[in-house]
């Protein structure tokens, strides 16, 4: 199970010591490489990875 924790100095949520956003930025950025590293698709990937994260929070 996820553990998800209010980090006091910077208002953002962490998950096992990592920013839900540094994740998220993470499986973007895999992402990005699985597809080839081709330009002009970021939103498109960061949407996805937002997706990914929050899905694996829930659980």
């Amino acid at each position: 199970m996820a553990v998800k924790v209010k980090n006091k100095k910077t208002g953002s949520a962490l998950l096992f010591g990592e920013s839900i956003s540094d994740k998220i930025r993470k499986r973007a950025q895999e992402l990005f490489e699985k597809r080839g590293s081709a330009s002009g698709d970021a939103l498109s990937d960061w949407l996805e990875a937002e997706k990914q994260i929050k899905a694996e929070l829930r659980k």
